[in-house]
């Protein structure tokens, strides 16, 4: 049994037509379900849990890289598959990376159902599958699987990767290796006054972050604030539904 998880942005008028095609390939292809649609005031947790004790076993989250990732909160502890059906133009990292397109093209994947099993990360209990980002943050320390500390000395950016493509200065993070990456840029100055970038790379299983003020970050598209973060790997976590142009 199929279950759809309506983030509260798709129910906009404007997206009611893409919408309504979404659901008449659902039916099509007989995988239609039972939905459920995000409101400010719902949790969300509490509806998919509700829903695998009744009996589901794959939930799909109808939205963006924030709505997964609330998914995955959910249904952790639990043997249940996750798909995704993208929708709108911001915070759809995630979807690119597990070859999903956007719209009723994505029910096709869905219904194919090849399944990869993947690591997921956690920061402060909060599960997460792309990564965690600090665009600038100073006076903060990196301690590396309480083995090893890092301390920038200035402003940096720090991510700290589970899924992701490679970089120019920075390899590809596999979501099966049962690690996380830690990439800390520092920017630098050359003789002739540009900017360039100094990159570390830890591959870790755990980390904590911690600030000496309070730092805002972004997990899967999603704002938090603190000063102190653990971090770490949990490996194969999760069942997710995957396209042929996936990216790992």
């Amino acid at each position: 049994m199929y279950y759809y998880v309506y983030d509260e942005f798709v129910q906009d008028p404007k997206l009611e037509r893409e919408l309504s095609l979404v659901e008449t390939r659902l039916t099509d292809l007989g995988i239609a379900g039972k939905i459920a649609r995000l409101a400010l005031f719902r949790d969300p947790k509490e509806l998919i849990r509700d829903e695998i004790r009744k009996g589901v076993k794959t939930i799909i989250a109808v939205g963006n890289d924030v709505t997964l990732r609330k998914v995955i909160d959910a249904v952790a502890g639990f043997d249940v598959v996750v798909g995704m059906i993208p929708f709108g133009k911001e915070h759809n990292i995630i979807a690119n990376l597990i070859g999903m397109p956007s719209g009723s093209e994505a029910c096709d994947v869905l219904s194919a159902r090849i399944l990869q099993e993947l690591d997921l990360g956690s920061v402060n209990g909060k599960r997460f599958l792309h990564s965690v980002t600090w665009p600038s943050i100073s006076d903060v320390e990196i301690e590396c699987d309480k083995q090893f500390r890092l301390t920038p000395y200035r402003s940096c950016e720090i991510i700290v990767r589970n899924l992701a493509m490679p970089e120019e200065d920075v390899r590809a993070a596999d979501p099966t290796d049962g690690r996380l990456e830690v990439v800390v840029r520092v920017a630098q100055r050359s003789w002739f006054g540009k900017k360039k970038g100094a990159t570390t790379i830890v591959p870790v299983e755990r980390v904590m972050v911690r600030s000496a003020k309070n730092v805002t970050g972004v997990v899967d598209g999603e704002l938090f604030e603190g000063t102190e973060f653990l971090l770490e790997s949990l490996p194969r976590q999760v069942k997710v539904i995957t396209g042929k142009e996936r990216k790992f």
